[in-house]
């Protein structure tokens, strides 16, 4: 799908919010500047967030918990991980379970460290519209 407008990408996280459940993990990848924060603003904001959300880029990982939100989200950017040991160390796959978990960078912790239930791939086109590529763990993409 294309989205022309950072608010097209806001109301996307917010319709995707209502297909996600507990121990989901979404995957979002794309470059710098493409929109990851601003999907996953939008998906906090399906799930009841009110606030302000920020890039977890330094903090590695936000929570997100009720009453703030219905479901209970980690939100992770792993852009500054050295590699999968740096993130064994968060244990977001361990605790996924009870939580919806939203990786953005997903791509940095390699195709063995879990499986998502929904990858995200967001390319900037050069009208500056955003081309979405979604697709679910039994490998059905979706444009």
């Amino acid at each position: 799908m294309i989205l022309k407008t950072e608010e097209e990408m806001r109301a996307f996280g917010r319709e995707l919010a209502g297909t996600l459940h507990v121990g989901d993990w979404v995957s979002i990848d794309g470059p710098l500047g493409a929109g990851k924060t601003v999907l996953c603003a939008g998906i906090l904001q399906g799930l009841g967030f009110s606030g302000e959300v920020a890039s977890p880029s330094y903090a590695i990982v936000h929570q997100y918990d009720p009453p703030e939100v219905s479901i209970a989200v980690a939100h992770a950017d792993l852009y500054r991980l050295d590699g999968v040991a740096d993130l064994e160390e968060l244990g977001l796959a361990d605790e996924r379970s009870d939580r919806i978990t939203l990786v953005e960078w997903a791509g940095r912790a390699g195709a063995e460290y879990t499986v998502p239930t929904l990858s995200i791939d967001i390319q900037p086109q050069p009208d500056g519209s955003r081309a979405v590529q979604m697709k679910t763990e039994e490998n059905d993409a979706t444009d």
